[in-house]
């Protein structure tokens, strides 16, 4: 195993127990002021497809987050692991309809049929720097997702959402790691564009 594989190993195990601990003590999750903030970096209107997640163990809860994006008459999709692949497709869904445990039981919705292609994408973290870099949970799937539609020329942003107390002064990172636009948190937004 080389060196900066055993660092991202050794931090997610760190990071994972931070977290666990930072989610307990935790009163809120998601502050509608702090997400507003993205309006001054992007044209929020013009962006109609957005990709979140499920949280799931400690994560920040999405619950508000996915909750708002609806509410903005936004089209919302989860991720969903390819079948043999390491990349993810986007299915538009409801986050109070039918989801199936999928791959890694992560939460993935029942419905196949309705992909989509989103222009903002929300990510899990489990640690990010002030350089826009992230650690998560090192299947690369984001990674590999962002660096396809990159080569596709498309345009997209990438949003990393933790808590606040998630951040670390930096992140192991191989050539392969993504470098997020921002990343959310319950007390600020952090700009890396």
């Amino acid at each position: 195993m080389n060196e900066l594989l055993s660092q991202k190993i050794n931090l997610r195990k760190i990071l994972t127990h931070k977290r666990d601990l930072i989610k307990k003590n935790c009163t809120i999750e998601f502050n509608v002021k702090v997400f507003e903030k993205i309006n001054q970096y992007i044209n929020f209107k013009e962006i109609l497809n957005i990709a979140s997640f499920i949280s799931i163990r400690s994560e920040i809860s999405t619950h508000q987050l996915n909750k708002k994006i609806m509410n903005l008459g936004k089209t919302l999709s989860f991720p969903v692991i390819k079948r043999d692949s390491k990349e993810l497709i986007f299915i538009k869904s409801n986050p109070n309809t039918n989801f199936k445990l999928g791959k890694y039981n992560i939460p993935e919705p029942t419905n196949e049929n309705e992909e989509t292609l989103p222009q903002l994408f929300f990510v899990p973290c489990l640690g990010f720097d002030l350089n826009g870099y992230r650690l998560g949970y090192g299947g690369g799937f984001y990674d590999k997702t962002f660096a396809k539609l990159r080569k596709l020329n498309l345009k997209f942003y990438t949003v990393g959402y933790a808590f606040d107390e998630q951040k670390q002064n930096k992140i192991p990172i191989d050539d392969f790691d993504y470098k997020l636009d921002f990343v959310l948190t319950e007390k600020q937004l952090y700009k890396f564009l």
